[in-house]
């Protein structure tokens, strides 16, 4: 007779696997984005556009934002918008000849992914904008929010190696330190979720994206766009692109360090090419037992301002708008 006890650690071992898949994906989506911001330039499809994609994947820009996406032998696209170590994956199935409505952190689609063709593991896809205002609903049985109770550890890979110029030579590859991830005890993960329902929390994604796209910000663009805020004057002294660069961070991420027992520490550092504004930005205590958020401080970039202050300077950048907002209104 056929024992009637399940077989055991079936369903765990098909987690483990799962979560050790989606950190291998959160490396790939990583690398691509930092090869791409070292070697090449990123290209812009405006409203739309197609793109070539394999294992080794592109960065692109798409209606003003920023994406890293690649696929898989399977015709399921990884993509995430760029800062991706704060911004989370989607998995897309795609079909050929099919457009599938996605929804990237949003209620209705806000882009259109369509498989156009493929050759061996070569795809072309065609990626277009869809107006939030249209109320296209997403295809969500295509659709996969990859996310798990994981925290940061840095691994260091190697790059997609680079490919042979014009001129028949090629550049040198290196490693590329990039961050996946890893289980933790359930007090970070507690930690995490009590910071994410904090109002800092989507701040500072937001500021975060605001440095990273200022890598898209030109002098002649800088000054076009200081002119058109402020009534036709040219930026002098201070508000010029060499100072506004200089000062401006470029860069932003956030770490949560395990104090004593129950309490965290949350740092958010960024980079500039000044060292006033090089470092701790935000710090804070959580406590992953009672959900409280305690001592928090504003230093570096953000130094004597406050949440209200934080807020407003970033509506300002986004009503400038594009990628010299933020150099504009800092």
């Amino acid at each position: 007779m056929a024992s009637k006890n399940p077989r055991p650690h079936n369903r765990k071992k098909t987690n483990v696997k799962k979560v050790v898949g989606y950190a291998i994906i959160a490396i790939i989506i990583i690398a691509i984005a930092a090869y791409a911001i070292t070697y090449k330039s990123v290209e812009n499809l405006g409203s739309a556009g197609n793109v070539t994609l394999s294992s080794n994947g592109s960065v692109f820009m798409l209606g003003g934002s920023e994406y890293a996406a690649y696929m898989d032998s399977g015709n399921t696209l990884y993509i995430s918008k760029q800062p991706a170590f704060i911004n989370p994956v989607l998995a897309v199935s795609l079909s050929k000849g099919v457009i599938i409505h996605v929804n990237y952190m949003s209620k209705y689609s806000d882009m259109g992914i369509e498989l156009v063709s493929e050759n061996g593991s070569s795809y072309n896809v065609h990626f277009s904008t869809i107006s939030q205002s249209l109320a296209v609903p997403p295809d969500s049985t295509q659709i996969k929010l990859i996310s798990s109770n994981e925290t940061a550890t840095t691994t260091t890979i190697a790059p997609i190696i680079p490919q042979s110029s014009s001129s028949g030579s090629t550049t040198s590859t290196t490693s590329v330190t990039v961050t996946t991830t890893v289980s933790k005890p359930n007090g970070y993960d507690s930690a995490l979720s009590i910071l994410k329902k904090s109002a800092y929390y989507s701040l500072m994604q937001n500021y975060s994206e605001l440095y990273h796209n200022t890598s898209e910000c030109t002098p002649a663009l800088y000054n076009k766009t200081y002119e058109a805020n402020n009534y036709g004057s040219t930026p002098s002294g201070p508000t010029t692109y060499q100072n506004a660069s200089a000062f401006v961070p470029f860069n932003m991420t956030y770490s949560i360090n395990d104090i004593s027992g129950s309490l965290y520490r949350v740092n958010y550092t960024t980079l500039s090419k000044s060292t006033l504004t090089t470092g701790t930005a935000l710090s804070m205590a959580i406590n992953s037992t009672s959900g409280t958020i305690s001592n928090v401080t504003l230093s570096g970039i953000f130094k004597t301002l406050n949440q209200s202050l934080l807020y407003q300077g970033y509506l300002n950048a986004v009503r400038v708008g594009g990628a010299c907002g933020i150099y504009v209104t800092t």
